[in-house]
Formats: structure tokens, C-alpha cells, sequence
């Protein structure tokens, strides 16, 4: 089989075909999503940025893959209520200012000395420290029933290991007494506040209790709750080393859809799976031979062991890149 194109839904209801010689599906969380509050139950991707609205699921698409025999999974992901920041007493968190001067990736330049346009106009924002308790912790134990039921793992869910919810860590972490939280202000332009290391998808009057039993934030005010999603994605066993499906050609993913958490596990698929799609596609337009696939070996980069990993064992979990996972 071959891919012969899309075809998508517009606002309107009315469908569009797109026809393409090779296209890269990237659905992150929106693969048949289902958002979650408490036991409270709704069908959405993600909500949308500053709102209360949500974006629809993919689920036409998961039917489709599904039809043509894709290995389905789910998995979960989390995030944290975001708090008003004119709400914090920041005078209690200690602050945790940005490294000046910042080390850039880039080796030219660092070379060079240059530095991030935010240090020249003195615009750094200074996050903030605070911590959970033995208070905090009660809360979290006390209302674990009001945690959703999800579809994976016997109603569990299957969430990230390297970044549980603080339910999780205190489950699993009995003899702690304190988990680290670090307060992290949106934007330049906003008073909007992520508590890192806080998610933890409890009824919106639990959230806030567990958040305002925290040094600083006894004042705290939610404007958004933190919500759990889980979405499908496929068995990445079912991918070359190029993210090219093997049983439909000119098919490739990328991202969550593979099994993966994190934005930097999903950017290095998508230059991958971009890479060849885009190659394979040109190609095929000029009438030239297939290309030689774009592949990166295991001892040449950290993709070529996140993707090898992927493609030769699979994942029974969200899968994130450690330098530890390289020989």
C-alpha cells in the first residue's frame, strides 16, 4: 500500500482532500484524546491557551489507522494548574535566578561570547522556589479517589516515569517529606505562574487546596486547573529508522504518536521523519530513483538512540532520551 494524501475537515464541516506523495503524521495528543478533571470526562486534544475551550480530538484518523491493522496503545500526560502570580507571596520562595552569563548550544556562539537579546534589554525573569510538605501530602492521599479512571493499565494510565504527577510522587515515595516545585512566570507579558512539578488532575477545589497548603502560595489563586489527557499511539516497532510506516509507503510519524514524551524527543522525529518525507516526495515529483534514506546511527547522535530504541524494541511506556540509554 501507498499513501496517496489527507483528507481533512475544515471549520465548516466540509471535507478536502490533499493529495501528497508522502506526508508525516505528527498528532501529539490529539490521537482519539480524552481530557481529564477529576472523574469528569471530555473529548479534546488540549485546551486552547488562555481559554476555556478545547481542541477537538483526531478521531476519525485513529479509526483509520486502526483499520489498516496499526498496533493502537494508550498513553497519558499531565499538567499543572496555572496559578495568578500577583496571588504568590514571592518575598517567602527563594528565587531562582537565570545563569549570566547564559552558555548557548550553539558552539559558534559561545565561540563569539554573543549572549540571548533578553540579557542586553535586562528582561530576565527571576523563577521562584517553593515545596510540598507533610500538609501537602495528606491532601494528596486523602483525595486520591477523586483521580480520574483512564483507559490504560486497568484504569491506572500509563504517564511518563521521569515526570510523574505529585500524586505519583508521593505514592511512590513514602519516606519523602518535600518535592521541589519551582514557579515559573509564563511570559514577559503575563501574570500567569506554572508550578512546576505540581500536576495532578484532582477536582478544581482539591488543586487548590493542595497548591495554597505550600509555602507561598496560601493565597494562591487557579485561573486555569491542571487536567490529564490520554490519547492514543502506535506500536513506533511498526517504523523503519527513517519513521516511514512498513506497511503503507510514503506514510511516516513523528512525535507522540510514536510512543514518546517531551519536545525535544518529538522535534528530533519530526527532523527526521520531515527529512525523508520531504526527500522521498521531491524525488518522486522529478521522476528520479528513491533517495538514500536519512538516517542517524547510534554512535553518531542522541535521535539515532532514541529512534533505534524505538523502532527495534518498541515502548510499553512514554519513552524519553537519556544520555544513559547510549552505549
Amino acid at each position: 500500500a501507498r499513501i496517496q494524501g489527507v483528507v481533512v475537515t475544515k471549520d465548516d464541516g466540509t471535507q478536502v482532500e490533499l493529495y501528497s506523495r508522502a506526508v508525516v503524521i505528527t498528532t501529539g495528543t490529539f490521537l482519539r484524546g480524552v481530557l481529564m478533571l477529576g472523574h469528569e470526562r471530555y473529548s479534546g486534544g488540549r485546551h486552547l491557551r488562555d481559554s476555556e475551550e478545547v481542541e477537538p480530538p483526531s478521531v476519525g484518523l485513529a479509526q483509520t489507522l486502526a483499520k489498516y491493522e496499526f498496533p493502537l496503545g494508550r498513553l497519558k500526560t499531565g499538567t499543572p494548574p496555572r496559578l495568578d502570580g500577583r496571588t504568590i507571596n514571592w518575598d517567602a520562595c527563594p528565587a531562582q535566578p537565570s545563569e549570566i552569563p547564559a552558555t548557548p548550544f550553539s558552539h559558534i556562539l559561545q565561540f563569539y561570547g554573543h549572549q540571548p537579546p533578553m540579557i542586553a534589554q535586562n528582561k530576565l525573569i527571576t523563577c521562584h522556589q517553593s515545596a510540598t510538605n507533610d500538609e501537602t501530602h495528606k491532601l494528596v492521599m486523602k483525595y486520591e479517589d477523586t483521580l480520574p479512571i483512564y483507559d490504560g493499565m486497568d484504569g491506572a494510565g500509563n504517564g511518563p516515569r521521569y515526570c510523574p504527577s505529585i500524586y505519583k510522587k508521593v505514592q511512590r515515595f513514602p519516606e519523602r517529606n518535600s518535592h521541589n516545585c519551582f514557579l515559573e512566570p509564563e511570559g514577559l507579558n503575563t501574570d500567569i505562574v506554572y508550578p512546576n512539578g505540581m500536576s495532578g488532575p484532582y477536582p478544581e477545589d482539591i488543586q487548590l487546596k493542595i497548591m495554597r497548603s505550600m509555602k507561598g502560595l496560601e493565597e494562591c489563586e487557579i485561573v486555569r486547573p491542571g487536567y490529564d489527557v490520554e490519547y492514543d499511539f502506535v506500536n513506533p516497532q511498526s517504523l523503519t529508522h527513517t519513521l516511514e510506516t512498513k506497511s503503507i509507503g510514503g506514510l511516516y510519524l513523528a512525535g507522540q504518536i510514536c510512543g514518546t514524551t517531551g519536545y525535544e524527543e518529538a522535534a528530533a522525529q519530526g527532523i527526521v521523519a520531515g527529512a525523508n518525507a520531504g526527500r522521498a516526495a521531491g524525488a518522486a515529483a522529478r521522476g528520479d530513483k528513491p533517495p538514500s534514506p536519512f538516517i542517524v546511527g547510534r554512535d553518531e547522535g542522541y535521535i539515532g538512540v532514541l529512534i533505534d530504541d524505538l523502532v527495534t524494541r518498541g515502548t510499553s511506556e512514554p519513552y524519553r532520551m537519556f544520555t544513559s540509554r547510549a552505549e
